[in-house]
């Protein structure tokens, strides 16, 4: 009889220690989860990733510190997509989740359908920078299935809800030519912008760790492809660079959203904003630079020297593609403001050659109207 009730007792402190060890690593792995989260929305992508190593560690939270390495690094890569360096490994996450999604969706816990819904995602993210098509659109039709599957068994799976209003906006805003082909191919995931928005704004009401995440994308989006909804975007913007003021990132968002309402006053405010935030030198103060020389010249207030300077001097080096043309323009403003009108219409002209390579056509507006007359006469 006392063996038995030692064994009875024993085994009940087992159950109690695997139960505290369970309830354990469930805190440290939400705890983790929110710290990455975070990492993130303050430009630290090294601590962000130094903590999906220590989440892969965890029980049962490996698959999580995948789906949250992958996101990280797409969202680094988003800073400059022409950067293919990861590119190998970046796949390697994606079919890493993807080797979880279920031949039966019915049977799957909503969890296991949300990683496998993250691995398509982030294959077809990648695939669509690199111009495969077909991979694009294939693994965005998979994503869409997985979330909403996950979404149908737990409705109050609030997270799932911000990579699928991500998945239907990108998949509705497809090039033409794809869109026009949609009925006839079915790799092409259908795209819907009435569900989009709404989703990822049920994650910012609702609240949680990803709630501030879905403010940035949400603005984003706006900014990509709702250009009546850009005061919204710039409000958001406005709370998280003052919850968030050491990443850059979203200083060039909140400038931005400003410039593309021609509010210059209001860009003006965000770039001293992000000049009183960030001190240390990096690409992205160079970004906010160019910025800068822009909304005076829309303000038509005189360059500062040491700005005539910077930008003068300031090469491609680190920074991404896409940049380029921002810095020709910037700096024949530059060289018109000094004086210099045959530098100033001979890079006007390397803009205009470029041929908007990177869909900023109103660069090459400004710069067509450059050749023609002086943008920025006098001097300080």
């Amino acid at each position: 009889m006392k063996f038995l009730y030692l064994f009875f007792f024993i085994s009940a402190m087992l159950l109690k220690s695997e139960w505290a060890l369970s309830s354990n690593s469930s805190e440290v792995r939400l705890g983790l989860e929110q710290d990455i989260l975070t990492a993130r929305l303050e430009g630290d992508y090294v601590r962000a990733l130094a903590q999906t190593e220590r989440l892969k560690m965890l029980p049962d939270s490996y698959h999580l510190g995948i789906a949250l390495d992958l996101d990280t690094r797409l969202t680094r890569l988003s800073w400059d997509s022409q950067s293919t360096g990861e590119d190998d490994y970046l796949f390697g996450l994606s079919e890493a989740l993807i080797a979880l999604c279920p031949k039966n969706r019915r049977q799957s816990p909503p969890e296991t359908l949300f990683q496998c819904g993250r691995g398509h995602f982030g294959h077809s993210y990648l695939s669509a920078l690199r111009g495969n098509l077909f991979d694009a659109g294939s693994h965005g039709s998979q994503a869409i299935k997985a979330f909403e599957a996950a979404l149908a068994k737990n409705p109050d799976l609030t997270a799932v809800k911000l990579p699928l209003g991500m998945a239907y906006f990108y998949a509705d805003h497809l090039p033409s030519f794809a869109k026009l082909m949609a009925p006839f191919l079915w790799f092409i995931p259908t795209g819907n912008s009435d569900k989009s928005l709404p989703y990822i704004e049920a994650v910012m009401v609702e609240g949680g760790p990803y709630a501030d995440a879905a403010r940035f994308i949400y603005s984003d989006l706006i900014m990509q492809k709702a250009p009546e909804r850009m005061q919204e975007a710039s409000r958001e913007l406005e709370g998280l660079v003052s919850r968030y003021p050491s990443n850059p990132r979203l200083h060039l968002a909140h400038i931005s959203s400003y410039a593309y309402q021609n509010d210059w006053r209001g860009a003006y405010s965000a770039v001293k904003k992000m000049d009183g935030s960030i001190q240390q030198a990096s690409p992205f103060t160079a970004v906010g630079k160019i910025w800068k020389i822009y909304i005076l010249k829309y303000l038509n207030q005189p360059l500062p020297r040491d700005l005539q300077s910077y930008i003068l001097e300031q090469t491609t080096d680190g920074l991404p593609r896409w940049t380029e043309d921002w810095l020709m323009l910037a700096q024949g403003l530059a060289n018109d403001f000094s004086g210099d009108r045959n530098a100033a219409t001979a890079l006007y002209q390397q803009v205009l050659d470029s041929g908007n390579r990177f869909g900023s056509g109103w660069l090459l507006e400004l710069a067509a109207e450059g050749l023609d007359t002086n943008l920025y006469p006098g001097k300080d």
